[in-house]
């Protein structure tokens, strides 16, 4: 262990953390006590300055949650590209937006239908995208005012979802095959209602359209990264697997069964792209090396048949002795 900072026995634990992109820091929301929550003080939005020696405290707190029971907490952060910006989203609807370092309220809090499932802002910070389980809002961040609205999530078959992750494409020129920008995409999660499928869609962010959307595993999906060069998408999995796609067609490169022992809880890529990194509520964290190629779809046949060598075996000499049963009998 690195460092450590102890937190009071009457606060809560963290629930959501975020690394600032410029700074030593994370910030992370932490209710405070019970008592102090009823009372309407809670200091939970907090920034930990970073060290090689310690993690400390950096004094300044804001409250982003308006709910006063200690059920309600902060799920989802987001630190905008240039720092200067924090959102967060919680269990009570409540989306705040505050100011960096001052953690100053940049507008009113904005209220959402259902708890807020993910944020995160566009490459230039301008806008910020709220999910929810039955809408999808992108706000301004000048003053928290609505730029686009998509409710009725759904998948391209018309069966019935959830919003649960929202990632903007990273600040990458690259292109798709209809001409479009990574940078001008919105990634959405779709799971849906019976947890049985995910999807990922993708969404023009200039026409509001819905570009595609493809089926990624046959179980909820529990968490989501983007990568930092806008060219991977990573999910895990109420089955507890990971599997790491391609961003421009969607495309599963790869698929990592049992990565954990209990529910994944966070996923993120390094600054290079060469390492995934995944937590779990097992209390472990696994690191995966993200392959320089991609195993082909004859690759993975191959593997199947080398995994099942021995009844494929038995499989061709059975067939050869039918087939010589019936020459013979011929």
């Amino acid at each position: 262990m690195v460092s450590e900072t102890i937190l009071s026995s009457e606060e809560d634990a963290p629930t959501c953390l975020a690394v600032h992109p410029k700074e030593k820091a994370v910030v992370s929301s932490i209710n405070s006590s019970k008592d102090a929550m009823q009372k309407g003080n809670n200091s939970n939005c907090r920034v930990f300055e970073l060290s090689k020696k310690n993690i400390k405290a950096g004094g300044k707190t804001a409250k982003t949650i308006c709910s006063t029971s200690d059920f309600d907490y902060q799920k989802c952060i987001a630190i905008d590209p240039l720092g200067k910006l924090i959102a967060g989203g919680s269990t009570d609807g409540t989306l705040a937006v505050v100011q960096y370092p001052s953690l100053r309220q940049a507008f009113p809090y904005v209220d959402t239908a259902d708890e807020v499932n993910d944020v995160d802002f566009n490459s230039s910070g301008k806008w910020l995208a709220v999910a929810t389980d039955r809408e999808l809002k992108v706000i301004s961040t000048k003053d928290g005012s609505p730029v686009q609205t998509i409710d009725e999530p759904h998948t391209a078959s018309g069966q019935a979802a959830v919003f649960r992750f929202a990632k903007f494409g990273a600040n990458n020129r690259d292109k798709l095959k209809s001409g479009i920008e990574l940078n001008n995409v919105l990634y959405t999660v779709l799971n849906t209602k019976s947890r049985k499928l995910a999807y990922i869609a993708m969404w023009d962010t200039k026409k509001w359209t819905r570009i595609a959307t493809r089926p990624v595993c046959q179980s909820a999906v529990t968490t989501f990264a983007l990568s930092p060069s806008g060219r991977l998408l990573a999910v895990a999995t109420a089955s507890l697997q990971i599997a790491i796609c391609d961003a421009r067609t969607l495309k599963v490169l790869l698929r990592l069964p049992a990565a954990h022992s209990f529910a994944i809880t966070a996923l993120a890529f390094d600054r290079d792209d060469k390492h995934l990194i995944s937590g779990s509520a097992d209390e472990t964290c696994q690191v995966f090396k993200v392959p320089e190629t991609w195993p082909t779809a004859l690759d993975g046949v191959v593997d199947l048949v080398m995994t099942n060598f021995q009844a494929v075996t038995v499989a061709v000499v059975l067939l050869l002795a039918i087939l010589f049963a019936l020459v013979m009998r011929s």
